[in-house]
Order: C-alpha cells, then sequence, then structure tokens
C-alpha cells in the first residue's frame, strides 16, 4: 500500500535540508591535505550525536512509549491499535523501544484524562493519543509535556501548542472532497441526507466543517436531516431507515464513512428505494457493497484515513525522542477510492470490517479478523 507524508511549513524545512546539506559537504568534499583531520572531526561529532541519542533512550535500554485511546469501538480503531502494537513491536526488536503500554477509555473523557495522568506518573518518554475531546484533553497533553514527556495527538488530535505535532489527514479536506463530488454527480441541485460521526470528536467536526463549505456554494442543495452515527454500520442502517421514513424524495447520501455509508445502501435496498449517490470511505464492507451494486445505480466516492496513522504518530514521537526537528503538522496524503480503481482497494477475501489502508501483513491481518 503506498504511503506518502507531507511535512507543514515545507519552506523551513528546506532551509534546514539546505544546512545540512552544506555541512555534509564540508567534511565529505575535502582537499588532500586537509580531508584526515576533518573526517576525524566529522566522526567525533557522529558519535557524539550517537551518544546523545543512547543518553535520551536511557543508557541505550529503549524508549518508553504509549498510546493513548479514547476507543476501540469500531473496526477502524482495533485496526489502529494493532498498526500502533505492530510498528512497537518493529521497534523493540531494533532496541529502539524497550517498553509500551495501550490505554483505551471507551469515549469517556474523564477515563481518558486520568489514563493520561497515569502514563504521566509512569515517566514514560513518549505518548501518542487519539484524544476524544480536542479542548477536554489539552489541559493534561500540556502537563505531560511539562512533565518532559513528547507528546503527539494524531487522528483526533488535541488542540494545544504544547505538543510535539499533530499527525493525519486533512480532515476539512475529508469532507470536501466527498462534498464536492457529490455536488457535481447532483448537477448542484437535490435533496440529501447527512450521516456525521461521534458528536464533539474532532475529525467529526473538521469532516463536517469541509462539507458544509462546500454546500454553502449550492443553494439548490437542500440537507434535509442529518444523524450522528459514530461511523457505525448499525447506527448507519437505523438513521438512514428513519430518514427513508420520514423523506420520500432523497437524491444524495453525504456519509463521513466508516461502515456508516454500507448501512445506509443496504437501508435503501431494504425499503425499495433507487440507489443514489454516496459518499463513503476505505471499509471493506462499504467497497463490496458498492462493487455489487455498480450495475444497480449506485456511484460512490471514498477519501480514506489510514489505520496506519497511529504507527505514524509512533514513528514521528520517536524521531522527536531522538533529537530530530520534527514540524507541528504533519499531514497525511488522502488516499481516494473511485470508480476507476475500486478494484485495486477491495477485498473479496477479507471482511466487512477491514480496512483497506493499511500496513499490517496479511499474517497480522488475519490474525486480528479471525
Amino acid at each position: 500500500m503506498r504511503k506518502k507524508v507531507v511535512a507543514m511549513g515545507l519552506a523551513a524545512m528546506m532551509a534546514m535540508s539546505l544546512a545540512a546539506c552544506s555541512s555534509g559537504g564540508s567534511s565529505t568534499s575535502t582537499t588532500a591535505a586537509g580531508s584526515s583531520a576533518e573526517a576525524t572531526t566529522a566522526a567525533a561529532a557522529a558519535s557524539s550525536e550517537e551518544s546523545k541519542k543512547e543518553e535520551a533512550k536511557g543508557d541505550g535500554k529503549g524508549y518508553v512509549v504509549a498510546l493513548c485511546n479514547y476507543s476501540i469501538g469500531n473496526s477502524w480503531r482495533a485496526q489502529m491499535e494493532q498498526e500502533f502494537v505492530s510498528e512497537a513491536e518493529k521497534l523493540k526488536s531494533e532496541g529502539v523501544v524497550s517498553e509500551y503500554y495501550i490505554t483505551n477509555s471507551n469515549e469517556d473523557i474523564n477515563k481518558q484524562i486520568s489514563d493520561m495522568q497515569d502514563l504521566i506518573t509512569k515517566k514514560v518518554d513518549a505518548i501518542v493519543i487519539t484524544a476524544a475531546s480536542p479542548t477536554a484533553l489539552a489541559p493534561v497533553v500540556e502537563e505531560a509535556t511539562e512533565a518532559g514527556i513528547k507528546v503527539v495527538s494524531f487522528d483526533n488530535v488535541v488542540d494545544t501548542d504544547e505538543q510535539v505535532a499533530t499527525v493525519g489527514i486533512d480532515e476539512t479536506e475529508f469532507g470536501r472532497i466527498g462534498a464536492e463530488w457529490l455536488a457535481e454527480k447532483l448537477d448542484g441541485k437535490g435533496k440529501i441526507i447527512v450521516l456525521n460521526g461521534i458528536a464533539g470528536a474532532a475529525t467529526d467536526s473538521l469532516r463536517w466543517g469541509g462539507a458544509e463549505e462546500v454546500f454553502k456554494n449550492y443553494p439548490d442543495i437542500e440537507v434535509l436531516g442529518s444523524a450522528n452515527a459514530s461511523w457505525d454500520y448499525a447506527q448507519g442502517k437505523a438513521a438512514v431507515e428513519s430518514m427513508l421514513s420520514a423523506y420520500p424524495e432523497i437524491d444524495g447520501v453525504w456519509s463521513q464513512g466508516g461502515a456508516m455509508t454500507q448501512g445506509a445502501i443496504d437501508a435503501f435496498i431494504a425499503a425499495g428505494r433507487d440507489l443514489v449517490p454516496m459518499t463513503s470511505e476505505g471499509n471493506n464492507g462499504a467497497l463490496k457493497a458498492w462493487y455489487e451494486n455498480r450495475d444497480n445505480g449506485l456511484s460512490c466516492i471514498a477519501p480514506s484515513n489510514p489505520t496506519y496513522t497511529s504507527a505514524e504518530a509512533l514513528r514521528t514521537v520517536i524521531k522527536a525522542l531522538d533529537g530530530e526537528d520534527v514540524p507541528k503538522n504533519v499531514v497525511m496524503d488522502i488516499e481516494t477510492v473511485t470508480e476507476d480503481n475500486l478494484e485495486d482497494y477491495y477485498r473479496p477475501d477479507m471482511p466487512d470490517s477491514f480496512w483497506v489502508l493499511t500496513e499490517l501483513d496479511d499474517e497480522a491481518l488475519q490474525k486480528l479478523y479471525k
């Protein structure tokens, strides 16, 4: 699976890169007379840098890291957690990490705050956090930073500058991509329904914010109703069943994805209603329903949030522990499943709950989805 990471603050990074290249050039492109002395200096500098890194790891024993998770309430989050485990185990085998912890607050904000405080007490070296609330978790993230712990938030990020970085896709752009596609499919007019995620989560507000910004440019697109269905199949299906009963004419579905779109497709079919354009995400069940109903009038688009965002967050915080410069915002590309490349992503050999943008190998996936 392809993976691209785009770091914000590109100009500053290029400047640092050029400076590094200039410095490196002085030790490798030398005159014959000065090469020995300069090589010795370069070697000493490299040795000093490695010593600093080993000191940062606690006498070379490896870092203690943690994932502070707010939920494993759906398969995306369960797979995301396994991506963290896989990367942490890899780093353990390399001696970079000595131990790791995982907490889960089951969407309880106060419990997640308590989890963070417990990790601070354990004096871990770093925490990657996906937060139940971008604001409520900010004070305890700042507390961890003050205690000398490196913190990176990802997916549902924390709203504070007192952290190393945020990591994830541009969730606002995710919302825009689906909304622009749907508006084009409807020729700029029609009646639509909306499926949002978990109220209060940063991802939910950012995705809908991006879509709403687009829909404001299309006054002839009417939002009939919306529901928070937690990116869950059953909740998504139930919400759409209710809206199908309430609205005799629905021309499109803007969905934040997850497994909700699959639920929407099944609700339309069960009600005997014509399928309409729907936005989706890289959930295998949603892609399967899309694939099987392509000849029944269904068209979709699926911008996607990779489950390996947690692994990227861990890699980012390790860089910070190693003393590397880390940009404040690490933005991952949004891979988008379209009608042209659907067959490249959909996997009939995997269950509906599988997420197609992953770094996990088939052995790990089979264990996760057995």
